[in-house]
């Protein structure tokens, strides 16, 4: 069962300007885990963020944004670029996708995705960057114009971007859509 765009928008939203987390590694070994490797539902996020703001006496609700975000990152409460992309595909296609065992480099390779010409692109595919180590959720494509949503260090957390397809300056390694059959 694949939901509505608008159900979609709204469970994006409830990622929106949240921190960029991911567990440190050194070697291809865990040095320092963050919570849940950065790999969380924003239920979990939203949980454990009440639970430590309980657990340091801090009232959230007289933080703003700012403030709400400096919380949720010094405490290593945040999501990465594939947490983010597993989630939502979880969500929008009804998949199983393990965020735990999944990578920006996994999500674009098969057997859980397949490569897909510009033209064909829809909501819910995504766009390898960075030799596999990012990836874009894309949200609509209008045109030449896409909408995706990601979460970065460089973005500093999720949030929304656009990217016009024809722009050279738009670097990318191509667009996969998920193989839905493979995931069950």
């Amino acid at each position: 069962m694949v939901r509505t765009k608008l159900e979609l928008q709204q469970e994006i939203e409830k990622y929106i300007g949240l921190p960029y987390s991911k567990n440190i590694l050194k070697d291809g070994k865990i040095i320092k885990e963050q919570f849940l490797g950065g790999k969380g539902n924003c239920r979990q996020i939203a949980t454990e963020t009440i639970r430590l703001a309980q657990k340091q006496k801090i009232d959230l609700t007289q933080l703003n944004n700012q403030e709400f975000y400096n919380f949720q990152k010094k405490n290593h409460i945040g999501i990465d670029c594939s947490g983010l992309t597993c989630q939502l595909l979880n969500f929008y296609f009804n998949s199983d996708l393990n965020p735990r065992r999944t990578s920006a480099n996994m999500l674009t390779t098969t057997p859980i995705t397949k490569k897909i010409k510009p033209i064909e692109i829809k909501t819910g595919d995504l766009v390898r960057q960075k030799n596999g180590h990012h990836v874009l959720f894309i949200i609509e494509k209008q045109g030449n114009i896409i909408n995706y949503v990601d979460s970065s260090i460089s973005g500093k957390g999720v949030k929304y971007g656009q990217a016009d397809l024809t722009d050279k300056s738009f670097t990318h390694q191509g667009f996969f859509r998920l193989i839905k059959n493979e995931t069950k």
